[in-house]
């Protein structure tokens, strides 16, 4: 390990062994949340809690990350929990804004702003603009495991918290996972009644309605109805095409309905309905030309501008394969061929029965959830028809997760389930690629993924001594898939002809599991260490198939992961430390490459040798005052590839052993402070700011720079006024502050003389006025 990760490390074990040594820094109070949604549903003389009152102390956050009622402080796992009504004043209502509070994740979208999220935890993802490959972050939605990333993108409204967990995850989940899981978990029905609406607007004609209703409709029948709808008239970025369409246009709604049924004290039900609708433009691409002009030396080559990286002067050097180059100097004004539009539609519904059986309890999660989506792209970014492409999918996914747990608090608490699900992922076409003035044709790849999900896990708590807590957890998983290709091609003014068709199948089958102890030598500290293994079953390239061999499945992946870490509360509880060093071992890593497929050269879907992966983080949490929080974060992030031959710029076979992972910044911070100010008559002031920093990022293998989003700095602030008694709120806000400008995603087609980025959202600001019912 380098010095840096050594000076971490001592860093860790010297807090860990300060025990209570006076310390101060931090983060905002939080409000502990309602009862545990997978195992305490709410009574009807239980109402949900309110907002903490302003003390000395931090209110620690209960969550149900084993499937039990804790504090976080008490939960020997590495994980961030954020509370719904936090995530509302900030303003976070995507997923991609979590990582501006949780240190050793990156969120990125492959398709932009508007684009669903692609999670990375500690260096592990997966790193495709494919919807075929299985997630390294498991994304639970109420329970119930979302199998395609698009399902993401319409969840982030009305929520009890989020819960993230860092390391793999399988022996208390339905679904196995190497990388990590996040919980998105809604606020549930309650017996007194209780709402909420606010109303946004803001930087380019942006509005917004959020809101929520519910209470009872008998002794022994809640509901909760909620909804968000979004409409923004512009955007930051502008078409330079006389003729093009317009972008930058939202048009989202999405709603939620409940309804709990407490048939009796040991028997519950709760039915979760849900869906959306999206007509956004989508995020457009920016063009970087990559090839040296005709009539100079080297003409037709890769341009050094283009290595150089540096986006301004490639543009004004290079140009793409038809002669065209960018020249405004503005990545936000490109003359595109083509401004696309999501047609996105979900729809799902949930089942949770919760019996109390006396010495145990039985749980049952039953979802199902549905989606359409369709959305065109212009890749080559310009007004010719280089890249023109449409994605879409339809994807149906069915899952039964059923778990019998211990009902004590004894010496041996334990859990066990089974779990199965069928997804169905598809597209009619699934892409279409518009080659015009490229090689003078076009492409559709028609594929039909099915897979069948099953597995069987359990493990046990077993207090050693009052102080030390043994934890064993096993996982036995299989994986079938049946996947159905044909590739469609049609030369410009010709007929289609079927380029490649075939079939094929897999099953894999593979255990997980995982080994700790927890040590509390007193109420304030907590010490844990753990190993633990989890996998992830091989898939399929989803274009570009020509051949058999392309339509081979890629191995399983595996990754085993040592970790420790501690919990320490300080101070009076007016200080929390919290930090965990780790390192992964990533065996046969399933990863997007450009190969040579019977001479086609394209990205496919293939397997490295693997990858290791170590570092550590830190949170620091005070309340100084009882008016005043502040929070910190740090991680530190070392990814190294063995060995794998790819494909370089130059079309040279070359192994890129020790390059980092994508979208894997070593150094991340974050720091958000709030302060409150009474006001005569029953008002308060709150100011807060929100800084994130992230090192410089590779979007790709190659750490092609043209790529590569730099280091930066994002400062979000906001002014909220309430008044406690008539319980209304009106906030200032203002997103990116300082107006950072950056590549957030890429990709290279270097064949067709350019690579296409995606662009930052630039400042943005408005207000926002709300109202507790």
């Amino acid at each position: 390990m380098n010095q840096s990760v050594c000076s971490l490390l001592a860093l860790l074990a010297t807090t860990a062994l300060a025990g209570a040594a006076p310390a101060y820094a931090g983060n905002e109070s939080v409000a502990a949340p309602s009862s545990d949604p997978a195992t305490q549903p709410a009574k009807k003389d239980e109402p949900a809690k309110s907002a903490a009152p302003e003390t000395a102390e931090l209110q620690a956050i209960t969550v149900t990350a084993e499937h039990r009622s804790a504090s976080i402080n008490d939960t020997g796992i590495t994980m961030d929990a954020f509370v719904g009504s936090d995530l509302r004043d900030k303003g976070a209502t995507k997923i991609s804004d979590l990582a501006r509070y949780s240190p050793g994740i990156n969120v990125h979208g492959p398709f932009g702003e508007n684009g669903y999220p692609e999670i990375t935890i500690r260096g592990m993802n997966a790193d495709n603009f494919t919807e075929l490959s299985p997630q390294s972050v498991g994304v639970y939605a109420d329970g119930v495991y979302l199998s395609s990333p698009p399902l993401l993108a319409l969840r982030m409204f009305d929520l009890d918290r989020v819960e993230v967990l860092k390391g793999p995850q399988g022996t208390l989940y339905g679904r196995n996972t190497i990388g990590g899981a996040m919980n998105i978990i809604s606020a549930r029905p309650t017996f007194d009644p209780d709402g909420y609406f606010t109303v946004d607007y803001g930087s380019y004609q942006y509005a917004a309605a959020e809101g929520a209703i519910g209470g009872p409709l008998s002794d022994t029948v809640a509901y909760r109805l909620s909804t968000r709808l979004v409409r923004q008239w512009s955007g930051p970025f502008s078409n330079g095409n006389p003729n093009g369409d317009k972008t930058g246009q939202l048009r989202q709604a999405y709603w939620r309905a409940q309804l709990l049924w407490d048939a009796s004290d040991a028997l519950s039900v709760l039915l979760n309905f849900h869906g959306g609708i999206d007509r956004s433009d989508t995020w457009p691409f920016s063009q970087v030309a990559a090839l040296v002009p005709k009539g100079q030396p080297n003409a037709g080559q890769i341009c050094p501008a283009f290595l150089s990286g540096n986006i301004g002067l490639a543009n004004q050097q290079c140009v793409d394969f038809n002669g065209y180059h960018n020249t405004s100097g503005d990545p936000y004004r490109n003359p595109l061929s083509l401004f696309g539009r999501n047609h996105d539609k979900s729809a799902g519904f949930s089942a949770e029965v919760n019996w109390d059986l006396g010495a145990v309890k039985l749980t049952s999660v039953t979802g199902y959830d549905w989606m359409t989506r369709r959305a065109g792209y212009d890749e080559d970014a310009g007004p010719n028809n280089l890249i023109d492409t449409v994605r879409a999918s339809d994807v149906n996914q069915f899952s039964e997760e059923l778990r019998l747990a211990s009902n004590e608090q004894a010496r041996l608490n334990w859990i066990t389930g089974v779990y199965f699900s069928h997804d169905r992922l598809g597209g009619n076409p699934i892409f279409v690629s518009n080659f015009s003035d490229w090689f003078g044709a076009s492409t559709a790849d028609y594929s039909t993924l099915r897979t069948s999900t099953w597995g069987a896990f359990g493990q046990i708590d077993y207090a050693l001594t009052d102080t030390l807590k043994l934890t064993a957890g096993l996982r036995d998983s299989g994986v079938r898939r049946n996947y159905d290709y044909r590739e469609v091609g049609t030369p410009d003014g010709g007929a289609p002809a079927v380029a490649f068709a075939g079939t094929s199948h897999l099953s894999q089958s593979e255990w997980s599991g995982k080994l700790g102890l927890d040590y509390k030598p007193n109420k304030n500290l907590l010490l844990y260490t753990s190993v633990s293994r989890g996998f992830n079953a091989g898939t399929y390239s989803a274009y570009f198939i020509t051949s058999p061999q392309s339509l081979q499945p890629t191995k399983a992946e595996t990754a085993i992961t040592y970790e420790g870490g501690f919990k320490l509360t300080a101070l009076d509880k007016r200080v929390q430390l919290n930090g965990a060093v780790y390192y992964n071992d990533w065996k046969d890593i399933q990863l997007t490459a450009v190969e040579n497929r019977a001479g086609v050269n394209a990205p496919y879907l293939t397997n490295g040798k693997g990858a290791q992966i170590y570092g550590g983080e830190l949170e620091l949490t005070t309340r100084i005052t009882p008016a005043w929080d502040v929070t910190f974060g740090g991680a530190y992030l070392h990814t190294e590839l063995r060995d794998l031959w790819v494909q370089d710029l130059f079309g040279k076979v070359v192994n890129i052993k020790g390059r980092p992972l994508a979208n894997s910044p070593e150094w991340q911070y974050n720091l958000s402070t709030r302060y409150r100010i009474d006001l005569a008559g029953g008002y308060r002031l709150m100011p807060e700011i929100d800084v994130k920093y992230e090192d410089k990022i590779y979007r790709d293998l190659l750490g092609t720079k043209a790529l590569m989003t730099p280091t930066h700095t994002v400062v979000n602030a906001s002014v909220k006024l309430d008044n406690i008694s008539s319980r209304w709120h009106v906030q200032f806000w203002v997103h990116n502050l300082t107006d950072r400008r950056y590549v957030t995603e890429g990709y290279q087609v270097v064949a067709a003389g350019l690579a296409g980025v995606s662009m930052s959202m630039p400042r943005t600001y408005g207000v926002s006025f709300g109202m507790d019912l």
